[in-house]
């Protein structure tokens, strides 16, 4: 049995909007961290991404608009993900509709056999809905969505890691 693909979004799901203040310019602000930092900040995600593999094993395909422009695979290992975690690739540029270059990237990759799941903050996956365990962009990854993961893993009949 082939591991299932989680389809990863980074912000809003493993990169989440923090209070962070400038003491040069005395400002207060609410930021993302971006690709230039080299890592997404919300580590409990990762911790929750890493909790979930040691139970069912998958292997991850980034979603997140970083994938146009640096190194995903060393922010998600710099970020304290798992590096026994397979990292696939990134889905392709199409039309800025997530679920179209998910489903492209499924396709391409002669991958239709594969259970998915798709972390995301955003609802644009037109015919893969029942794929989505949708974030809190605030939030993230919790074990509210860890939860509905270990639902769909078990559901699908896959084996539990002890």
């Amino acid at each position: 049995m082939k591991n299932p693909i989680i389809f990863l979004d980074f912000d809003g799901v493993v990169n989440t909007i923090y209070y962070c203040y400038y003491p040069r310019l005395k400002k207060d602000c609410f930021r993302f961290a971006n690709e230039a930092d080299g890592f997404v900040n919300n580590r409990q995600a990762i911790e929750w991404l890493n909790q979930l593999y040691f139970h069912y094993k998958f292997d991850i395909v980034v979603t997140s608009t970083w994938r146009n422009y640096c190194n995903y695979r060393e922010i998600l290992y710099n970020s304290g993900l798992n590096r026994m975690i397979n990292i696939l690739g990134a889905t392709p540029n199409i039309n800025h509709i997530r679920g179209d270059e998910i489903w492209q990237w499924v396709l391409d990759n002669d991958c239709r056999d594969r259970d998915i799941i798709i972390l995301d903050d955003d609802e644009d996956m037109v015919g893969l809905k029942n794929d989505l365990i949708k974030c809190d962009s605030y939030l993230g990854f919790t074990i509210y969505e860890y939860n509905k993961c270990i639902e769909k893993f078990k559901e699908w009949g896959y084996p539990e890691y002890k």
